[in-house]
């Protein structure tokens, strides 16, 4: 009995001598000071996955699509697109007749995803509504493009049609009345692409100019500069005066995709250039990478440059949408067939080969936080971004990947003939969730979203599918060849198991423990003996 007291108390020595040593070495020193561990009981954190809110399509018996939408904080939400459907839905319209073959439509949604209000706009030739913006008391903006020469215009800046299409822009109440609406261009060829709205209710265009006469006013650029085509910036009052107007661009073809508004109003252009000579100013990068570039170009509120850069690799790349966060940050996506093309704390650093989707996010002086690529083994674009105040980005377009990247997905599985996908990144580019979103019959795209602060996501685009989700639907069937659709996904919580961090005392605990256990064990053994 003696010799095992004796045993034991040198294995307790031991256990002191070691105890004294891990206690005076400082904690942060020990390379197992902490470690995770996960465990079935851990205490779940906030993760979101997207929740089938209502899902619609929305058309006639023709050829429908969703180019644009927007959404109040009451979740009411606004669309835009082209339709070529005589049938087409119209309630409280400010026109319930189609003009021509192919009309704009104005659509609004309650947030449950009832009809409101619907309206055919157009007249006699070929018009489309490519995007709406609104302001917070309802009245919504819409700009397009028009061969219309009857186009329907109202308190005007420009009532006359200038040839080979023209820009359109209106302006309706939250009841749907139309309160100004006119043609903007010149001889050429003009496409209004993307509209945004300031805090003070007036608005920002921009898009496409092949007219060596369109209305410039208090110009950063009064004149085209000798390409084909010019991108062009240009704001309006809330009555519908043009306050200043400018060309953008080089030597080469130019275009303005989508444009955003800051806080202090200054605005955020993208697009893509193939001109070496594109403006720069306090640029990220000031050399053309070659075979056409995206760019993301700031004004002020005034019309004056502040910064400008290219954003592209060494092959091709668009920059098709903008927007901004509450901290003036701009958010940016597109394609891009660069290998190249610039990453930085990328969620995927590494090219598929067939042209990815990137996102990217830049400060409000122009340095870039973030960049990724997004998509998988086959063609993939992303068509919009929209931000939340916390400056959480949401991202639609379309893939044809079957790995695209999922997480936390409403449906995981490609379904063939391209589908629609939705992602959400956290403000420092982490993916949050991200889903495919279509039919298994035919090809689904998303072309414009809208979120709310609450996190609400609103989609809308094109779908073939006979068999795209629906939910609460307004119409469940497919109309034509294809259709509108709208659908709303709601951010929902969902538990996920929690990394329990375990400190290094109770590291400590654990050896201690070890160490003695054996030693009684051994005691009460030898005594039972």
């Amino acid at each position: 009995m003696g010799k095992i007291l004796r045993v034991a108390i040198n294995r307790l020595g031991v256990v002191l001598l070691i105890s004294v040593v891990f206690l005076s070495i400082p904690q942060q020193v020990l390379p197992f000071t902490e470690h995770t561990i996960l465990l079935a009981s851990a205490e779940a954190v906030p993760a979101t996955y997207p929740k089938l809110d209502f899902s619609t399509y929305l058309g006639g018996s023709a050829l429908d699509q969703g180019r644009g939408i927007a959404v109040t904080e009451d979740g009411s939400c606004y669309l835009t697109g082209q339709t070529g459907s005589s049938d087409f839905p119209t309630q409280l319209a400010f026109n319930s007749t189609i003009s021509s073959s192919r009309d704009a439509y104005v659509v609004k949604l309650s947030g449950s995803g009832s009809l409101l209000q619907s309206t055919f706009f157009g007249g006699s030739d070929l018009d489309i509504g490519n995007d709406i913006a609104v302001t917070g008391d309802g009245n919504s903006y819409v700009t397009g493009f028009t061969e219309s020469s009857d186009f329907p215009t109202l308190n005007a800046y420009n009532s006359t049609y200038g040839g080979n299409g023209d820009i359109f822009l209106a302006k309706f109440s939250s009841i749907g009345q139309l309160l100004w609406s006119s043609y903007f261009g010149g001889s050429g060829w003009d496409e209004g692409y993307s509209i945004a709205v300031a805090g003070d209710g007036s608005c920002y265009v921009t898009g496409n100019t092949r007219s060596s006469d369109f209305p410039t006013l208090y110009a950063y650029d009064p004149t085209p500069d000798g390409g084909y085509r010019d991108a062009f910036v240009a704001k309006f009052s809330t009555n519908g005066t043009l306050l200043w107007s400018s060309y953008l661009g080089g030597n080469a073809l130019d275009g303005g995709y989508s444009i955003a508004v800051a806080n202090d109003g200054s605005c955020y252009v993208t697009g893509s250039t193939e001109s070496s000579d594109f403006p720069t100013l306090n640029a990220y990068n000031s050399t053309y990478g070659g075979n056409g570039d995206a760019f993301v170009t700031k004004f002020s509120s005034e019309g004056f440059l502040l910064w400008s850069t290219y954003f592209g690799g060494a092959t091709w790349d668009v920059a098709l949408s903008i927007t901004v966060a509450g901290d003036d940050s701009c958010y940016v996506t597109g394609q891009t067939t660069s290998s190249d093309f610039p990453t930085q704390n990328a969620y995927n650093s590494t090219y598929s080969l067939e042209g990815d989707a990137f996102v990217g996010k830049f400060s409000a002086d122009g340095n870039l936080l973030w960049s990724t690529y997004l998509g998988g083994n086959y063609m993939d674009i992303g068509h919009d971004i929209a931000v939340t105040g916390d400056g959480n980005s949401y991202v639609t377009g379309f893939t044809e990947s079957s790995d695209f990247p999922t997480l936390n997905a409403y449906n995981s599985t490609y379904g063939g003939n391209g589908d629609a996908f939705v992602t959400k990144f956290s403000s420092e580019g982490f993916l949050l969730w991200s889903t495919y979103l279509g039919g298994s019959e035919g090809s689904d795209r998303g072309f414009d979203l809208a979120v709310t602060e609450a996190g609400s996501c609103f989609v809308t685009g094109r779908t073939s599918s006979n068999d795209f989700p629906t939910e609460n639907a307004y119409d469940t069937t497919l109309g034509g060849s294809s259709d509108a659709f709208v659908t709303k996904f709601v951010d929902t919580s969902i538990p996920t198991t929690r990394p329990l961090t375990v400190t290094g005392f109770l590291v400590f605990i654990a050896v201690m423990l070890s160490a003695v256990i054996p030693v009684i064990a051994l005691i009460v053994y030898k005594k039972r003996k």
